[in-house]
């Protein structure tokens, strides 16, 4: 898993929060419902494990579960997971675990971004659950994940994925997006300054055309996640007798592609306590060519 960072200067995760109250019965609650909240944040982190790391490890498991390196894997999911927990170090904040910054001496073995993201992710989410140093505090509310998303949003990043580009995307018959939002109509701001663009999206409702707050089973704020709808406003049907629509346009793979990876690289950097080290890819990847949007 050999990465480094090509940029210098770059998920709000699931947290526990325990209640301090005072008298001897009011006390032993407390701390009964906290261990309760501890365990299903572990709980949580496992599933999470053995849903989305375990089948984007495979690479990592080919190794690790055999004889090629060190085992502290396996082919079977919860069973990796047992072993992965019994090995000192490796649950840690992102930062500080191998999982995620050991560098092998071949510079063949690398790890994806995609990789990266779900292992940094599920770190996180264990490195809170288990009160780890290192862990990344919840926010309490949807404003509070904001601010700590609009915090991490890194220019240079921002600038790697040419996210400038999206204002320049052509719509069907209209221009491109910059005619209709270079002064942030419809609470997108996209103007022919990636600059100011950048800074309109670190700020409300701006910010929303990037990421939306996840509700829990209660409906209480639980966490950022993609709101893809720079992407998915192109895919919106308008009703023959509507007078108002937006006008028609199609994001190239390529501009689609950054918006996606701007995001999830940001929520990856949030996560893992990385806003100001920049965006880590593998060391054979290069600048994505978004184009002009022309």
């Amino acid at each position: 898993m050999n990465i480094r960072s090509l940029l210098g200067s770059s998920a709000a995760v699931v947290g526990i929060w325990l209640v301090a109250t005072t008298g001897g019965c009011s006390s032993k609650k407390a701390a009964d419902e906290g261990e309760t909240q501890a365990e299903k944040d572990q709980a949580a982190a496992r599933q999470y494990y053995v849903a989305r790391v375990h089948p984007a490890a495979g690479t990592c498991i080919g190794c690790h579960a055999g004889t090629a390196g060190p085992r502290f894997m396996s082919t079977d999911a919860n069973e990796s997971y047992d072993t992965i927990e019994k090995t000192a170090g490796l649950i840690a904040a992102p930062k500080g675990s191998p999982l995620v910054q050991y560098v092998h001496k071949d510079p063949a073995i690398t790890i994806s971004p995609e990789q990266r993201s779900v292992i940094t992710q599920w770190l996180s989410l264990e490195a809170t659950a288990r009160s780890l140093d290192g862990a990344v505090a919840r926010p309490k509310t949807i404003t509070e994940a904001y601010k700590q998303y609009a915090d991490c949003m890194n220019f240079d990043v921002w600038s790697y994925y040419r996210m400038g580009d999206v204002a320049f995307t052509q719509t069907d018959s209209e221009g491109p997006c910059l005619g209709c939002h270079s002064a942030g109509q419809g609470s997108a701001w996209l103007s022919a300054g990636s600059r100011e663009s950048f800074d309109k999206a670190r700020t409300f409702p701006f910010i929303q055309k990037l990421v939306v707050g996840k509700l829990d089973e209660k409906g209480s704020f639980e966490a950022l996640q993609p709101s893809n709808r720079l992407i998915e406003k192109a895919n919106e049907v308008c009703p023959p007798e509507s007078k108002a629509c937006h006008p028609r346009y199609g994001l190239p793979p390529d501009v689609s592609n950054a918006i996606k990876s701007y995001v999830d690289t940001t929520l990856q950097n949030l996560a893992s306590g990385t806003c100001s080290g920049g965006i880590v890819v593998p060391q054979d990847a290069g600048p994505i060519d978004a184009g002009n949007g022309g």
